[in-house]
């Protein structure tokens, strides 16, 4: 696949932009359109059961809760086709100061390989814009296709863990990942990471 990164960059975190070949990173508009796609689309349960921290069923609520949320920290992001929302990425700082990196796609678009891209596209961006990011992720046990994305970005596992699912209202069992070189994270070596591997990917589970 060939990848093409652009970036808009602003002062105010509203103003992120990351455009890859087909995709752009940014934040939402917070407009009906925006809030009808994420409730159907995150609502899906296929796609909600996957999701720790993601209510089900998902209302109208829930999305104003989260565009409010989603402007309030800096590398939390929407997913965009087309100008159609189509899923989310974020990198959040955690208090061992590693920055938790998550994404999530409506199915409609599992499995045509926009989570790498978009992975590679935030990646990318966070190398240029953070010292020397550490950077760490998670997803259950089941989620084969989770598990090749992370690694094709250049994820290693590095232990196992439970966490509670609000969507299956239980604990469930998660592996634990990182980027274990994150001096070396850039361009070229997220990009090499990627064309490693060839396998599509669904979706990606955050912690």
């Amino acid at each position: 696949m060939t990848w093409v990164l652009t970036q808009n960059l602003s002062l105010k975190k509203e103003m992120i932009e990351i455009s890859t070949d087909r995709l752009v990173l940014k934040k939402t508009s917070k407009s009906d359109k925006d809030k009808e796609l994420l409730v159907s689309r995150i609502g899906d349960w296929e796609v909600a059961k996957w999701l720790c921290n993601v209510p089900h069923p998902y209302t109208e609520d829930d999305a104003e809760a989260w565009f409010k949320k989603l402007h309030q920290k800096e590398f939390s992001l929407n997913v965009y086709l087309d100008n159609s929302l189509i899923g989310g990425i974020g990198l959040a700082q955690d208090e061992d100061k590693f920055y938790e990196f998550g994404y999530w796609l409506g199915r409609d678009y599992w499995g045509q390989g926009y989570a790498t891209e978009a992975g590679k596209g935030l990646l990318h961006y966070a190398a240029q814009k953070l010292s020397s990011p550490k950077i760490k992720a998670s997803y259950m046990k089941e989620n084969v296709a989770s598990a090749n994305v992370l690694k094709k970005l250049g994820f290693n596992k590095v232990g196992k863990g439970k966490t509670y699912c609000v969507s299956r209202k239980e604990e469930v069992d998660c592996i634990r990942v990182e980027l274990l070189k994150p001096i070396g994270l850039n361009k070229d070596n997220v990009i090499e990471a990627a064309d490693k591997f060839n396998k599509k990917e669904e979706i990606w589970v955050p912690n």
